[in-house]
């Protein structure tokens, strides 16, 4: 072989890699104010400690949250829920009454085992109607699968729920390596997201936040109880995360459920090439 042909065939090899870097630099998803991550803040279950410690402290740093309600039980919650809409802070789908499955220590009444798939619907439709009567808003909402179950009567709904248009994304259950990169992929009725525990310090949350930002990716947090309640958080170390994140608005845009998941979804239709793109 000689010099000039080895040369050649090394400047060829040269310029399909960079071309093929700058298609795969291309893929890559770009946040909005040149942010490095996407965060959402989501809670679920319509709890009292959520308005009393989550929903003050986001309005007085700024920051939305978005709040996956079941059933709201009495008058002052409901005043409460649309104090805090009015306030930019979403609510969403949680369906109405919240079933799981048996296994899981929910009862007959209410386990999906014995559901079928007109009654999810109807549920989620149900809860379509209160978030309404709450915010006023005529929009498909975002939804959480309850306990992250997706059957009903054994089989998934998902497909069914897909189709019926009364929602626009869901968020599922994860752990702390659920950080959303491959966007290209996403199922947006199924998105991943950090499972909240009681046992999680500040230091934890924030690591979160901070493996997302080096991924580039969005990273979803999911909290039950704030200081109080099931599967609570101490509200000081939820504040701690909060206080860290509003400090650091270049680094992540801290948004809705949502927005986070339009923006994601104007993505994807603009990588009509994208393998998987759903």
């Amino acid at each position: 072989m000689t010099n000039f042909l080895k040369n050649s065939i090394g400047l060829y090899l040269s310029l399909l890699l960079c071309f093929s870097g700058r298609s795969m630099a291309q893929q890559s998803i770009v946040w909005p104010n040149g942010a490095k991550a996407a965060i959402c803040l989501t809670y679920d279950d319509a709890m009292s400690s959520q308005l009393e410690q989550a929903v003050p402290v986001l309005n007085a740093l700024n920051l939305k949250g978005t709040f996956f309600l079941n059933s709201v039980g009495d008058d002052r919650m409901a005043d409460q829920w649309r104090q805090a809409a009015l306030k930019g802070h979403e609510l969403a789908n949680h369906t109405l009454f919240h079933p799981c499955l048996a296994a899981k220590g929910w009862k007959a009444a209410w386990a999906l085992d014995n559901y079928t798939f007109d009654r999810v619907l109807k549920e989620v439709q149900s809860m379509n109607t209160q978030l309404y009567l709450l915010d006023g808003k005529k929009t498909q909402r975002t939804f959480a699968f309850p306990c992250g179950d997706t059957t009903a009567g054994g089989v998934s709904y998902l497909d069914t729920l897909r189709r019926s248009g009364m929602v626009s994304y869901g968020r599922m259950v994860g752990d702390a390596n659920s950080v959303v990169t491959d966007f290209a992929s996403l199922d947006l009725l199924q998105v991943p997201s950090m499972a909240v525990q009681p046992t999680n310090t500040a230091a934890d949350l924030i690591a979160y936040a901070e493996k997302t930002a080096q991924k580039g990716g969005l990273g979803i947090y999911l909290f039950h109880g704030v200081g109080s309640q099931w599967i609570a958080v101490s509200a000081s170390e939820h504040k701690k995360l909060v206080k860290y994140l509003a400090g650091k608005k270049q680094t992540y845009w801290v948004t809705t459920f949502q927005e986070a998941m339009d923006y994601v979804s104007k993505w994807k239709k603009s990588h009509p090439s994208a393998v998987g793109t759903k």
